[in-house]
Formats: structure tokens, C-alpha cells, sequence
């Protein structure tokens, strides 16, 4: 599997969350200012609450674009014979399932259908990830209680 293509495809799919993430908070700011937004009594919160979603919405966008920009200057590692680290493509079997990882700096919890396989973006961060780091191809692994795997390749 291309590991740069499969890149381009999570930058993708980060630029439309982007995207996503700032019409949500055009509308809400909209929202929030709209004169029908004006507290007409104090349990009146429609306003308030409008603004604390636009707050959140460009906190989000904040957090997406510096991954964004993260990601875009990602040098991809090559894996042969070495250790599982950042930029690793890791097939690995848990509890009798496979299952695809990339494992990436920042970007956790994308999942998309690269070249009909279900991928998953991890981070050092996340259980699996930090069971998977230093780890090479055909060892086993674990995180929480009883799940366990072992892992079937590394690119």
C-alpha cells in the first residue's frame, strides 16, 4: 500500500472536517448575534448557548488546521526490519480480527477506505498505538485487560 498516497487521502479528509468545522462556526457565531438570539428574560439562553457552541467550533478548527499543517510536512519513514514508530503502516491482528493502522503524530481517529481496506489513523497517544510502538513484525502485543494481538506486517 502507498503509504504517501494513503497520506494524501487523511490530508483530504482533514481539509473537508476543516471545511465542516468552519461553516459550523459561521452558523453558530450567526447565531449568536442574531437580534432573536437576545435574552428576552434571565433563563433566556439561546444567545449564550449559540456563542459557547461558536467558541467550541473554533477551538476545533484551531486544533484541525495545526494537525493539518502537521501532516502536510510529515516525512514519511521507511520500515524494513525496524522497530514500529511514528509513520509505521502496521497490519495487525487483535482478538482474531485484522485490522490496518497508521500510525501518525496527530490526526487519531480517522478511519477511511483506502484501496478497499478499512485504514485507521492512531497515535502514539492512543492504547494500541502505545502498544505498538518498538514492537517488529510477528510479535505479540497487549493493552487493556485481555485484549491482545500480534502483528502480521510493518511498512
Amino acid at each position: 500500500m502507498n503509504k504517501t498516497a494513503l497520506l494524501r487521502a487523511i490530508i483530504a479528509e482533514l481539509e473537508a472536517d476543516l471545511r465542516r468545522q468552519q461553516a459550523a462556526n459561521k452558523q453558530a457565531s450567526a447565531g449568536a448575534t442574531d437580534g432573536e438570539a437576545r435574552a428576552e428574560t434571565k433563563w433566556d439562553t439561546c444567545g449564550l448557548e449559540s456563542s459557547y457552541l461558536a467558541r467550541g467550533h473554533a477551538l476545533q478548527f484551531k486544533a484541525l488546521a495545526v494537525a493539518l499543517e502537521e501532516l502536510k510536512t510529515f516525512m514519511i519513514p521507511v520500515y524494513d526490519g525496524q522497530p514500529i514508530g511514528v509513520g509505521a503502516l502496521v497490519e495487525a491482528e487483535l482478538d482474531k480480527e485484522k485490522m490496518l493502522c497508521f500510525l501518525l503524530p496527530c490526526a487519531g481517529g480517522i478511519e477511511l477506505d483506502f484501496e478497499g481496506r478499512l485504514v485507521s489513523v492512531i497515535t502514539p497517544e492512543s492504547p494500541i498505538g502505545a502498544a505498538l510502538l518498538d514492537k517488529k513484525k510477528g510479535e505479540k502485543f497487549s493493552f487493556r485487560a485481555g485484549s491482545s494481538g500480534r502483528i502480521l506486517a510493518v511498512a
